[in-house]
């Protein structure tokens, strides 16, 4: 009789250690799915990100290309004299338009000169982009001081 006992015991082993049961797939298919899942999000928010930051170059170099062309413009010219506003106009790169630009010159008095005192003796530009209409509208202004 212990023969048949213990081979009874064995059989009985064998049948509770094969493969997996079913509560045991469904548990892995939910811990699998939700790590897919935040992964795809993590991945998603992070273009986001990267779209977001790449309009905001794009308005930066606008901004400071604008800014160079004002520098180096004639003073004589009527684009760069006091009481001057352009824009807002489009900037375009292939065709597309990435933002808008506008700028404005305005006199300004340096008080450490002590020439003429409450007189413009400088023109302060400002150059003023602004992106992202659709998603919340971002603006930035870069400024410099001109010789009259």
């Amino acid at each position: 009789m212990r023969i048949g006992f213990s081979s009874c015991r064995r059989r009985a082993r064998i049948l509770d250690e094969q493969g997996l049961g079913l509560m045991e797939v469904i548990v892995a298919t939910v811990i699998v799915t939700v790590a897919v899942l935040g992964l795809a999000y993590t991945i998603g928010s992070g273009r986001g990100l990267v779209n977001r930051y790449e309009a905001a170059r794009m308005g930066l170099s606008a901004a400071q290309r604008r800014m160079e062309i004002l520098s180096v413009t004639d003073p004589g010219s009527p684009e760069v004299q006091v009481g001057f506003t352009q824009g807002p106009q489009p900037v375009l790169i292939d065709g597309r338009e990435i933002c808008k630009e506008s700028w404005t010159v305005t006199g300004y008095d340096d008080p450490a000169n002590g020439i003429n005192p409450g007189e413009a003796d400088l023109k302060l530009v400002t150059v003023a982009v602004t992106w992202g209409a659709a998603t919340g509208a971002e603006t930035l202004q870069l400024t410099q001081l001109l010789r009259n």
